[in-house]
C-alpha cells in the first residue's frame, strides 16, 4: 500500500490531500501499545485493503459521518482505478 501510495502522490496521481485516508491504512499498531511499526518485507500479514475501505464506508455511513463517508469513496474509486496496474517489482536476491 506505502509503494502504491508514494507512486502516486510522485507520478501526480493524487495530492496529498488525497493520499489522507491511505495513511491511516500503511500503519500498524500494536495493540499493546507502544511505539512501533512492521516492515512490509518482515511482515507475514496480508490485507484486503479494498475490503477496509468498504468496511469504513460502512462503518462512516451508519455514523451519518458524511466527510470520511466521500473522502474513503473516493479512495476506493483511486484503488478501483489503480487494480491491475504493477505498482513495482523488486528483483534483488
Amino acid at each position: 500500500m506505502r509503494s502504491w501510495l508514494n507512486e502516486q502522490i510522485r507520478g501526480g496521481k493524487m495530492s496529498l490531500d488525497e493520499s489522507r485516508p491511505f495513511m491511516a491504512m500503511t500503519m500498524k499498531v500494536p495493540v499493546a501499545g507502544g511505539i512501533g511499526e512492521s516492515h512490509a518485507a518482515t511482515d507475514p500479514e496480508r490485507i484486503n485493503f479494498v475490503e477496509r475501505v468498504r468496511a469504513g464506508i460502512d462503518g462512516a455511513q451508519s455514523r451519518g459521518d458524511i466527510t470520511s463517508t466521500k473522502m474513503l469513496e473516493a479512495a476506493l474509486l483511486a484503488m478501483s482505478r489503480s487494480q491491475g496496474h504493477a505498482v513495482g517489482i523488486d528483483t534483488r536476491a
